[in-house]
């Protein structure tokens, strides 16, 4: 008869305990009474053990929970961003990528515009770096300068006050991501299969920036002369100019 009590003791303890979501230890366990004093010592040490048992898989299952839960990093940029080379070793190394001609550049000048009547009231941004988001010049110009890149691999942004793009061209060609807590950020550019960034030298000392393709046509006609590098993105708080030429 004792191992019977026992039993069913057992039974309704262990129901009690994983039928709650958040188990705990009774300071005082329920002891099922019996002239056999063993048949008490056996509900007792049975029960502590179901209790402890069940504390451990909360606690774990808590534990693994919270370790699964992880941050990832940051895909969408929090401000504007301005974009430098890093190539160790080689002519590019910490060039930054400059707007000119309506292409990208590393190296050499950014090339801007602000109309008088605006530079008289002192509305012009300063026009000497280059800003950018993943799809748009950091520029005030009303209506935009959109990014794009073309099937041949160039990378682009619109004219002022203009929507047209070369045909084939693909919008918002840059995806970017930043580690938690870092400080900077890095770009690619996946479109058309490209596999990231080169730049091409031209003759005018600078190097032009291409998706990484087969078909670019590089500025002297040999590919061989282009470089990968990795865009580096900075956050950077302001507009960089009223609109990029």
């Amino acid at each position: 008869m004792w191992r019977l009590r026992s039993l069913i003791a057992i039974s309704h303890f262990s129901a009690a305990i994983f039928a709650s979501p958040h188990p705990q230890a009774s300071t005082t366990p329920c002891v099922e009474t019996d002239s056999n004093i063993g048949a008490s010592d056996t509900v007792v040490t049975l029960a502590s053990t179901v209790t402890a048992t069940a504390t451990v898989i909360v606690t774990s299952s808590v534990t693994s929970s919270s370790s699964a839960t992880t941050t990832g990093p940051l895909t969408t940029p929090t401000s504007w961003l301005t974009v430098t080379a890093s190539r160790i070793a080689s002519p590019i190394h910490l060039l930054p990528m400059n707007a000119a001609g309506y292409r990208f550049y590393l190296g050499g000048d950014t090339v801007s515009y602000c109309p008088a009547e605006v530079e008289e009231v002192g509305g012009c941004p300063p026009g000497n770096q280059t800003v950018l988001s993943l799809c748009a010049m950091g520029a005030v110009v009303p209506g935009g300068q959109y990014l794009y890149v073309t099937p041949s691999g160039e990378v682009g942004y619109t004219q002022a006050h203009s929507s047209l793009m070369p045909e084939g061209s693909l919008q918002c060609p840059f995806t970017y991501s930043k580690a938690p807590g870092a400080t900077i950020g890095r770009l690619d550019l996946r479109a058309f299969g490209a596999s990231g960034l080169i730049a091409c030298p031209t003759y005018g000392g600078a190097w032009q920036v291409f998706a990484n393709l087969k078909n670019i046509t590089a500025p002297r006609g040999n590919t061989s002369q282009c470089l990968g590098f990795d865009p580096l993105a900075l956050d950077t708080p302001d507009i960089g100019a009223w609109q990029y030429t």
